[in-house]
């Protein structure tokens, strides 16, 4: 079987991508990986060929597009929102048209920002498509389209996603249809969703029933539930030097700023080191794809008790050794959490943090820290109220389906979505 796994967005969206390419060559199927350029990376630890696909996501999430869109007023926030879904469509097109016509695969696995791509495409070879997503994403009753607060009657929910779907289609056809026309395919008339489940297709929902139960109509045969996805390699060790200062003293508070460019991440450093240093913690910081100066980095160097490290540290190796993890609330790191078995303190910037934010806090597993620019007050308080719901995060440890049979599983799907004529 030829598979292309084509996602975009944040290690948080193609590791989970990368360990799903990685299931299905160890099966022997003929797998080629689409990843950002700057993720590429993500398959070839896997032994997982890759291709370059589309723009390099750091860059864009550190555009001026970006910090509208996640921090200007409405206005900006509504303008952005229609650039954002627009920029790196060329790049798109270009990269994953190549690697499907060179290739011409039997199933095509895509992400939620990236199927309006990909479906066209395998369509003009006849490959299946099978979605790969990390939260519910499609119509339902309970969560609202981009992750607004839950609670509301199920027919405004389900209107809202009515609005939100046609909304998006209405800024997008003209492209998508420009795209189908080179194709050669007819005009679609139709959002992408609703055009995959006319075509049976299945919706991988990658993420665990312990933290989130499936909606109605959800963890079906098209939408199975199947957990977090992750797999081999093995956890890399941590740092000889790091690993010492860990024995050193009490675990550490770990603050990730993630891939969510910080208007100042210096200022945000400086905040959480007075938080720490008020509980009398120690901390280790991660400015994740925020760039610090120097002499920043010098004065929280390997010496001191809020400290920043530098390059990437394997989660699965790191999180265990702490006492509280503070970060975003993407899906990637709620899932290194939960396994880890530590409380989270969730600090969310956009699209799908403020909805695993909320679902920690249900589950008794982390608090949310809300507001635009909290204090080291709040986060101090935030950091010690996550601490008390340690055997709530534990629990949950116990709880979650195993990685490798949730990406297993997920490898069963995309072979049973194998064409039965060409």
């Amino acid at each position: 079987m030829r598979v292309v796994v084509a996602v975009s967005g944040t290690r948080g969206d193609v590791q989970p991508a990368s360990h799903l390419a990685a299931e299905l060559h160890s099966r022997g199927h003929d797998v080629v990986a689409a990843f950002p350029p700057n993720l590429t990376s993500l398959a070839t630890d896997h032994g997982v060929p890759v291709e370059p696909f589309g723009y390099d996501t750091r860059a864009h999430l550190a555009s001026d597009v970006v910090r509208r869109g996640s921090h200007g007023s409405v206005i900006d926030r509504v303008r952005s929102a229609g650039e954002l879904w627009n920029l790196g469509w060329s790049e798109m097109t270009r990269d994953l048209s190549a690697l499907v016509h060179r290739d011409r695969p039997d199933v095509v696995v895509t992400g939620i920002t990236t199927e309006q791509v990909a479906a066209p495409l395998a369509e003009s070879v006849r490959a299946a498509v099978v979605g790969l997503h990390h939260a519910p994403v499609r119509t339902n009753d309970v969560h609202l389209p981009g992750f607004g607060a839950d609670g509301l009657p199920a027919p405004v929910t389900r209107a809202a996603w009515a609005v939100y779907e046609n909304v998006l289609w209405t800024a997008t056809r003209r492209r998508e249809n420009t795209l189908r026309a080179g194709l050669g395919l007819p005009s679609a008339r139709r959002p992408v969703p609703y055009r995959l489940a006319d075509a049976g297709a299945v919706e991988i929902q990658a993420y665990d029933r312990a933290l989130c139960p499936p909606p109605a109509g959800f963890d079906g045969d098209r939408r199975p539930l199947v957990g977090f996805l992750g797999g081999a390699p093995a956890p890399s060790p941590l740092h000889s030097e790091l690993a010492a200062w860990l024995d050193a003293g009490d675990p550490p508070v770990h603050i990730g700023f993630g891939s969510m460019p910080l208007r100042a991440a210096e200022r945000s450093l400086r905040r959480v080191s007075e938080a720490v240093r008020s509980l009398g913690l120690r901390a280790l910081v991660a400015p994740g794809w925020n760039d610090l100066d120097r002499d920043v980095e010098q004065e929280f160097g390997p010496d001191a008790d809020v400290r920043v490290l530098s390059g990437h540290v394997d989660h699965a190796a790191l999180f265990p050794r702490c006492s509280v993890v503070v970060h975003h609330g993407g899906a990637g790191t709620t899932a290194a959490v939960l396994r880890a078995g530590r409380p989270a303190v969730v600090r969310p910037v956009s699209a799908d943090q403020p909805f695993w934010g909320r679902r920690l806090e249900d589950v008794g597993a982390g608090v949310m820290l809300r507001g635009d620019d909290p204090t080291p007050s709040a986060l101090a308080s935030a950091i010690e109220a996550a601490a008390a719901r340690s055997d709530g995060a534990r629990r949950m440890q116990d709880a979650l389906v195993d990685p490798e049979r949730a990406v297993a599983r997920a490898a069963d799907l995309v072979e049973s979505r194998i064409p039965v004529a060409r």
